[in-house]
């Protein structure tokens, strides 16, 4: 699902990094397909009992399901107010790398847990899925990011809340942009959350989030990120319109997906549409799904 190459010393702009090699994203590379489960699997009582005990295995077991789904990134996301995020985030990082091999993007509002997390991470580059329109947000978190060379994943939210034009949400973007190159953190590393809303609530939001992911490549140049899992919120068969919002966004352009592993099809679809829509211009990576699947 995405460009996999031995890391460089120096990460190269618009990639993560992690055991396997280098991740990249953004125009001209495949989508980046990350495993946003973890937010979501501590909703249930028995989940959550083992990791208020310490135990992790459900969060090993998720790590890998998205792995076998063609995903070797997985979102850190622990922040259940019952949980120690400054305790648990740094420990499941080094346990999920050690014990899976896979990258790590960091999702808190806990700038220490940021930090302590990052530094777990370390010599690896990870996405830190924290940065919003907010000046305060600004402020808080993008030092502790160009401090250990991460990328970026952000949300279109400032202080009014959520944009809801297009033009609207370039204007965040812009801000975003412009505060990250000022702390060196190149426009390639960072990543711009075009707003997937629930269908649920807003079924005629997915124009709006297709025409800014367009124009965030056109007039902005950097990468386009969706939270993919969003789309399907309290809908029957949510998983159905995750994929259908998938293959609508990369259509137009995507380059990270926050999606489950189980979305259906997920592990072909991600490479078939990629190929599609000119992403895998040979299909490479499609024809390289289909022979791993024949177990050729």
């Amino acid at each position: 699902m995405s460009g996999t190459e031995p890391a460089a010393s120096t990460p190269h702009p618009g990639s993560i990094t992690y055991p396997g090699g280098a991740l990249y994203f953004g125009p001209g590379h495949p989508t980046l397909c990350v495993n946003d489960q973890m937010g979501y699997i501590y909703e249930d009582p028995r989940v959550l009992a083992e990791l208020q005990a310490g135990r992790l295995d459900p969060l090993i077991r998720l790590a890998e399901q998205g792995i076998a789904a063609g995903m070797p990134c997985i979102n850190v996301q622990l922040m259940h107010y019952t949980l120690d995020q400054r305790a648990l985030i740094p420990q499941v990082i080094e346990v999920l790398v050690e014990r899976t091999g896979c990258a790590v993007s960091i999702d808190t509002r806990d700038a220490a847990a940021l930090e302590m997390g990052l530094r777990a991470y370390q010599p690896y580059k990870a996405l830190c899925n924290v940065i919003n329109g907010e000046r305060e947000n600004l402020r808080t978190f993008l030092p502790i990011i160009a401090k250990y060379g991460a990328a970026v994943g952000t949300a279109l939210v400032d202080e009014r809340g959520i944009p809801q034009t297009v033009g609207e949400r370039l204007e965040v973007a812009r801000r975003i942009i412009q505060a990250a190159e000022a702390y060196g953190i190149p426009r390639e590393d960072v990543a711009i959350d075009c707003v997937c809303l629930p269908s649920s609530v807003a079924p005629n939001s997915m124009p709006t989030t297709l025409r800014t992911i367009q124009a965030v490549h056109e007039e902005l140049g950097v990468p386009t990120l969706l939270g993919i899992s969003n789309a399907g919120v309290m809908m029957p068969e949510h998983e159905l319109l995750d994929l259908a919002y998938l293959v609508a966004a990369v259509s137009w352009g995507l380059d990270v997906a926050m999606v489950s592993p189980t979305t259906p099809l997920i592990d072909g679809m991600a490479p078939a549409i990629d190929f599609l829509a000119g992403k895998d211009p040979y299909g490479g990576r499609y024809l390289s799904w289909y022979r791993r699947k024949q177990g050729l």
